[in-house]
């Protein structure tokens, strides 16, 4: 941890599951990935906010938030729909990743039930 990169994150990669035909449902778990590194500092900011919710309920938010996470990390080494679990246990799920030649910088949904 740093100034620059005040937060704590680990990274990890959904398994994937070969079977065919009728399953039970297996869902978007901790228990079902594989960790990729942990212990990386980074910076967490909210990006923008995102479409509007299609239910329209009165309590749904304006936006679905998109969040940047910026870390120093190898070319290749986080991919879209990769899980980014930062100090508090808040977890992202990865949009997109940019490689720089300085920081990686990922565009993430918050995981939220």
């Amino acid at each position: 941890m740093s100034f620059l990169y005040p937060n704590v994150i680990s990274v990890s990669r959904p398994n994937q599951d070969n079977t065919v035909g009728a399953q039970s449902y297996s869902g978007i778990l901790p228990a079902n990935e594989t960790s990729i590194i942990s212990g990386l500092a980074a910076h967490i900011e909210a990006d923008r906010q995102g479409t509007v919710p299609t239910a329209k309920l009165p309590g749904d938010a304006a936006g679905q938030s998109i969040w940047k996470i910026i870390f120093r990390g190898g070319r290749g080494l986080v991919q879209e729909r990769d899980f980014i679990t930062d100090e508090v246990g808040k977890r992202y799920q990865v949009i997109s990743a940019d490689w720089g030649p300085l920081s990686t910088t990922c565009r993430c949904q918050i995981m939220e039930t």
